[in-house]
Parts: C-alpha cells; sequence; structure tokens
C-alpha cells in the first residue's frame, strides 16, 4: 500500500461468472497496490466461483439467490461497512497500477477509462450521460481512443462497470436502488447524487479491459426488459419529462429492440416503468447533461441514433 492513500476494499458481484472472476482476481493480485480486501458476492451460482474466490484469497458472500448487480453490491458494501470501496463487474481485467491510479483521488466516485476486451483501441466506457427522454450515453463507448479521452474531469454521472466510491457516497444516496436489478441503477443513483451535490472524477491513465454483456448477451430479451424499463423509470423519477422527446429517444431505442427481436420485451419493460408516478422535484441537470451529449458529439463524432433523436426533438 502507498503511505498516506486510504485503503481501498473490492467487491466484485457475480453470477454464473467463474472464468471471468478468475481473470479478474488474477490482475487484483498484479497490483501495484494492494486493495484491504476483495470481496466476491455471487447470487447463488453453484459453478465453483466459491473456490475460486478462496483460492486467490478473496472472502466470499454467497446470497444463494440472483437478486441483479444492485442488490449484490449492496450487500457487498454493507459487508465492508466503511472506507473507499472498488466495485467491479466480473468481467473485467486490470492495469497493474488501476487501483494506485483511482487511490490519488478523494472524490465522492472515481472512474477510469475502460477499453474493449477484444478491440483495446476502442472505448468501452468512460463516463456517463443522461438525456431528457431518459436513454442514457456511455461517454466515447464504441469510438476509438484518442486524445479526446485522456483528459482528467470533474463528472457528473458514473458506470459503475468499474468504479471505485467512498461509503459515505454510498451511505448518502441511499445505495442502489435494488428495485432496478440491473442496468440503469448507476444513473439513478448518480442522479440522486447529483441532487445532493457530489461530483466525481475521471482518471483516465487507469486503465481496465470489459467484455460486457457477459452475463446476459447483448440484446437478451430479460437485458431489454429491464433496460427498456428503468430508462423510463429513471425520467419519471428524475425529469420533468418533455413527452415529445421521451417518444422520440424511447421510440428509436424500440426499433433498435424490434431489429432484434425483442419488441415484445421491448414494451414489457415499458408497461411496468408507467406504474411508477413522475418526481415532484425533477432535476434541473437534466437539459445541462443532454447540451453535453451532442457538445461531446460535435467534438468526437455522433453516431446515427444521437443525429435522429436530434434532428426529431
Amino acid at each position: 500500500m502507498v503511505s498516506g492513500q486510504e485503503a481501498i476494499h473490492v467487491v466484485i458481484p457475480t453470477w454464473r461468472g467463474r472464468a471471468h472472476v478468475e481473470t479478474l482476481l488474477e490482475s487484483l493480485a498484479s497490483q501495484t497496490y494492494s486493495p484491504a480486501s476483495v470481496l466476491v458476492v455471487d447470487g447463488g451460482s453453484n459453478d465453483g466461483t466459491r473456490e475460486a474466490a478462496l483460492k486467490a484469497g478473496a472472502e466470499f458472500l454467497d446470497l444463494n439467490e440472483n437478486r441483479g448487480f444492485a442488490f449484490a453490491v449492496n450487500r457487498g458494501i454493507e459487508r465492508i461497512g466503511k472506507g473507499r470501496i472498488a466495485v467491479l463487474n466480473n468481467d473485467i481485467r486490470l492495469a497493474p497500477d488501476w487501483l494506485e491510479r483511482m487511490s490519488g483521488h478523494d472524490s465522492p466516485f472515481v472512474v477510469g477509462k475502460v477499453l474493449a476486451w477484444d478491440e483495446p483501441s476502442r472505448i468501452d466506457a468512460t463516463w456517463d450521460l443522461l438525456s431528457e427522454s431518459g436513454i442514457p450515453l456511455r461517454a466515447g463507448h464504441g469510438q476509438p481512443d484518442s486524445a479526446y479521452w485522456n483528459q482528467p474531469r470533474q463528472i457528473a454521472l458514473a458506470p459503475w462497470t468499474a468504479i471505485v466510491v467512498s461509503h459515505e457516497y454510498w451511505r448518502s444516496t441511499g445505495g442502489l436502488d435494488e428495485s432496478f436489478e440491473s442496468y440503469m441503477e448507476d444513473v439513478d443513483i448518480g442522479m440522486r447524487g447529483l441532487a445532493l451535490g457530489f461530483r466525481g472524477h475521471y482518471e483516465p491513465a487507469a486503465i481496465a479491459w470489459h467484455r460486457g454483456s457477459a452475463t446476459l448477451g447483448a440484446w437478451h430479451p430479460r437485458q431489454v426488459r429491464l433496460s427498456s424499463r428503468n430508462q423510463l423509470t429513471v425520467i419519471l423519477r428524475h425529469g420533468k419529462p418533455r413527452w415529445w422527446k421521451v417518444f422520440v429517444g424511447q421510440g428509436l431505442w424500440g426499433l433498435a429492440a424490434a431489429r432484434h427481436g425483442c419488441l415484445a420485451a421491448w414494451f414489457a419493460g415499458k408497461r411496468e416503468a408507467l406504474k411508477q408516478r413522475p418526481a415532484s422535484k425533477p432535476s434541473p441537470m437534466l437539459a445541462e447533461l443532454e447540451r453535453e451529449i451532442f457538445e461531446i458529439g460535435a467534438a468526437t463524432g455522433m453516431d446515427r441514433f444521437w443525429r435522429w433523436y436530434g434532428a426529431l426533438s
């Protein structure tokens, strides 16, 4: 451990991901800054993850059932109960100095640059943004890595793919909302944090690689249903919906789901979300977050979805 830096504990939520967890634990063992502890939180996989975790010297918490990312992360952070916590998807691999780079910041939350596993010249994740339609943007996703993404900056929202958060931030925001199960729970907690005045930091020198969709796979019907539900839930909770923007953004995403044979799952998610009532105190930050989406697009290139959204909304 580097003198004078606060210890970082690690929480790894997983479900049926032994091979991924083994790779991640190997990269944690190679860190130049040793974690204070490593806790693998398993949703009842029964696939040998326990044995792999214990063999690597990690602690293991078996939840006996899969109730999603948010539930697993909250149980892990509750168990640690203090300090700073690195939350890592099971399909992440870390550069040897990732923890050391992250430890140098005392922001409520810190994220680094996440590159695509199979195409490391491309960005997988940096920071997050949210449009007034409820559709989020993972800034840089799918774009070539370039100098634009090498500038540290203050950020409003962050993906919880590979993040360091303070226990105080997690406690003050109320933790991840477990009703989300998985997908968009990180945007939701970020919006709650913004309302409390929290902002975080992007540290591009902290590099990780992410497989992505390793648990269910891209465009799995369950993934589409949860994403469809949670997108609308977030905007109802934190926005004062300008409904034409919601119809445009959600409709365009629905067309993408239909092309992948998941239109029924998209509708199912929307039906679940519409049972909720809109927020009484919408966030004043949404317009600013959407504006940044288009500023980034102007600087790095706008993909087709956002070009259509901008033109139609």
